[in-house]
């Protein structure tokens, strides 16, 4: 298929660099700055611009790989004649891209990426949707090039499926930063923590989250959570975080 890809930076990179390792033809970047949309093309041998205007019009595939507050107005823009159009936002429904097409679709790309370090595993989590049956295959057999995991979801789904991404990887990293903060207080290093973190997302793998979990909150442990608060003491709001968890876990499991 060919493809333009509108964005240069993290997901752009992801996608048009997969679509290109297999088989797709990538034949224009298009970006804000023209400096970014050249180095990206540069890999590919492709066109590029910064003006929309001069969209090519023969792709099969346009790919809005932007922020999500940008799509709104690049379908405002561009007429794209009726061809696919994809968005790679997790928090936008199709109808924030109602306007730019009869076969619009999203596909969204479950996973933190960073364009210096892309992943190489086959099974990055690609979640999918379209208007129509026609383009939702389309997106499929796109999506199934570049990975083994894809899932279709209506928006409401994918929605809850952004939800629970936030608290399973946004938020747990936040407290991976507590953790440090608390260390790096004390001059001890992080690394006394990555065995432990590893283990626990290595266990996710044969078991389920609820079955692991441990520590003082589920054991009822009051004296521990109490030398824990009094050491928290002047660190009001990561107190008030380690209060919360401690009930959310303790309501959850009876305790």
């Amino acid at each position: 298929m060919k493809i333009v890809i509108i964005g240069s930076g993290n997901i752009a990179t992801f996608f048009s660099k997969k679509f290109n390792k297999s088989g797709h033809e990538i034949i224009q970047i298009i970006s804000a700055t023209t400096e970014n949309a050249k180095e990206l093309a540069n890999q590919f041998n492709c066109a590029y611009t910064s003006n929309l205007q001069e969209i090519k019009l023969e792709a099969d595939i346009y790919l809005l790989a932007v922020k999500d507050d940008t799509v709104t107005q690049i379908i405002q823009e561009v007429k794209f004649n009726q061809k696919i159009v994809i968005h790679t936002a997790g928090s936008l429904n199709l109808s924030h891209i109602a306007n730019a097409s009869e076969n619009i679709g999203s596909i969204w790309c479950m996973y933190s990426i960073n364009k210096n370090h892309l992943p190489n595993r086959e099974n990055i989590p690609l979640i999918i949707n379209a208007s129509n049956n026609e383009t939702l295959h389309t997106i499929r057999r796109l999506s199934e090039t570049i990975s083994t995991a894809v899932f279709s979801l209506t928006d409401e789904q994918k929605m809850k499926a952004h939800l629970a991404a936030v608290f399973a990887n946004n938020f747990a990293n936040h407290m991976f930063t507590i953790g440090q903060d608390i260390l790096q207080h004390e001059e001890i290093s992080f690394d006394l923590l990555i065995p432990l973190i590893e283990n626990t997302v290595e266990k996710l793998t044969y078991t389920s989250p609820d079955k692991l979990q441990t520590g003082p909150a589920i054991r009822n442990d009051e004296l521990t959570i109490a030398k824990h608060l009094d050491l928290l003491k002047n660190e009001e709001d990561t107190k008030e975080i380690y209060t919360l968890l401690t009930k959310a876990i303790q309501k959850k499991y009876g305790c």
